[in-house]
């Protein structure tokens, strides 16, 4: 009698959230990946840096896609991203702000591994007046826009964080290590 209840409940529970549209059945915790440079790094006046998602501790991400496959019983069938931040971290030197190390245009990229493949994920004009953060880029990724091997490669992680903006014209000068986090969260559908 209870697992009837259980499945009618189950049942009931898809059909709403069938019935609400285009919702995602799962958010992610925060998951954060940590972005190191130096005033050196600085080419042309713009910073490059990349960085795999599985690569940090506990592997958030990898944590998110379980999760989401356990609430929907199998993998989603898209994944967006709800919001992303930029904090500067106090362990930076000669920088504690992101005015101090960006000005102008600041975009964060997937880069599946296989094919090198980049796909817009967040952007925003950066000002001297931003202060550590977080500060809040426009996101703008969704899965719909990938094939059937880059959606493979999302779901198992296999991509790189790439982080790419224009810096302040005196970081390149000024002998400092950026110690950044991005922080992502992400949206499961069923």
């Amino acid at each position: 009698m209870k697992m009837t209840s259980l499945f009618a409940f189950a049942l009931v529970s898809t059909t709403a959230l069938v019935g609400c549209g285009d919702d995602p059945i799962n958010y992610s915790e925060p998951v954060g990946i940590s972005l190191q440079f130096k005033s050196g790094d600085v080419v042309a006046g713009r910073i490059a840096t990349d960085k795999n998602i599985n690569t940090e501790s506990g592997n958030p991400y990898a944590a998110f896609v379980s999760a989401a496959q356990t609430k929907i019983g199998k993998a989603p069938s898209r994944i967006d991203v709800a919001k992303v931040t930029l904090t500067v971290e106090a362990s930076s030197k000669q920088v504690s702000k992101l005015g101090e190390i960006f000005a102008g245009d600041c975009k964060l990229k997937f880069v599946m591994n296989s094919g090198n493949v980049p796909f817009d994920v967040a952007s925003r004009t950066m000002a001297a007046a931003d202060l550590a953060g977080p500060v809040e880029l426009t996101a703008t990724f969704d899965s719909a826009d990938l094939d059937a091997g880059q959606y493979a490669q999302l779901v198992g992680g296999s991509f790189k964080v790439a982080l790419d903006c224009a810096t302040a014209t005196t970081f390149a000068s000024a002998g400092a290590t950026a110690d950044l986090k991005a922080t992502f969260t992400f949206g499961a559908y069923e």
